[in-house]
């Protein structure tokens, strides 16, 4: 059984953990990004844990919610850029990235939408607030935006995946086992070249520890089964509000595919904006014309 005393060592040791990872960083834009991570106490729902939240800049509040199995440094190529008009914040998602697994037993769709609104609240955010949401960090945007409207004043998706279809949970041991493949060094380094549309030329040692460096967390697979079993985001287009809404995606993602993105820009809510010569991460693989549109968007 956990204790007080046995959640704060736990605590500590995620804690030592990121700041290992930190100095081991290749890529000096994922450095910089780093180096702006505060760790956040919230409240006995989360067992008083601390959580990694990138906080930088001044401005209207702006969040970045990163994809499935990933973590805040996804966000590094934009980050910099966005800080000069923003106060950004950037999460790791509950259950993702470095965040403390022991929080809750759970990791589901309806934990993290939670875990959000108390770290908002807890920033005393409240109004006028922006927000990022890429791949499944869409379906998390649309989904905390159904849940806080009268907060958010402006949303982009980048790449949004899980808008279509019904959640499909993985049942003990398959959820187990996909969550160890996910691990497997080899599929790692295919997954992130997948993101990418040209990666023989864009992936190299940096983009692929990014990718992966968060697998030494404590906890990393079981929470990860835990989501799979909990059959994720899905269908989450049923969310979209009356809060202004621009999605952004690459005409060479490999991850989403065409017909995903075709039914993505039927969606006239959406006000769908597609970049040539990009993959499933326009914030990465464009982060300047990117950053452009954001700010274009959210500063209009």
């Amino acid at each position: 059984m956990f204790t007080k005393a046995n959640f704060d060592k736990f605590n500590n040791l995620n804690i030592e953990f990121f700041e290992s990872a930190k100095m081991s960083l290749l890529d000096p834009l994922g450095l910089y990004l780093a180096n702006d991570v505060k760790w956040i106490k919230l409240n006995e729902n989360w067992n008083s844990l601390k959580f990694p939240v990138v906080i930088g800049g001044k401005g209207k509040p702006l969040i970045l919610l990163h994809g499935f199995d990933s973590s805040f440094l996804e966000f590094r190529r934009i980050y910099q850029s966005l800080k000069r008009n923003f106060q950004v914040i950037v999460p790791d998602l509950l259950g993702f990235g470095f965040s403390p697994r022991r929080a809750t037993n759970e990791y589901n769709p309806t934990k993290i939408i939670s875990y959000l609104i108390d770290l908002l609240k807890t920033l005393k955010i409240t109004n006028n607030l922006k927000v990022i949401g890429a791949s499944m960090g869409g379906s998390v945007a649309l989904k905390l935006s159904s849940e806080i409207p009268n907060s958010i004043d402006k949303i982009i998706l980048l790449s949004p995946a899980g808008l279509f279809g019904e959640p499909k949970s993985i049942p003990f041991p398959l959820n187990q086992i996909g969550a160890s493949f996910l691990g497997l060094p080899q599929v790692r380094k295919s997954l992130c070249s997948q993101a990418f549309a040209f990666p023989d030329e864009c992936v190299g040692e940096m983009e692929e520890q990014i990718a992966s460096i968060h697998l030494g967390c404590q906890g990393w697979r079981n929470s990860l089964a835990s989501f799979a079993k909990s059959g994720g985001f899905a269908g989450t287009y049923k969310y979209i509000q009356n809060i202004p809404i621009k999605a952004i995606c690459g005409e060479n993602d490999r991850i989403l595919g065409k017909k995903e993105i075709k039914n993505i820009r039927k969606i006239d809510k959406l006000n769908f904006v597609g970049l040539q010569n990009c993959g499933h991460l326009p914030h990465v693989d464009l982060p300047s014309l990117s950053s452009k549109i954001i700010q274009d968007y959210f500063l209009e």
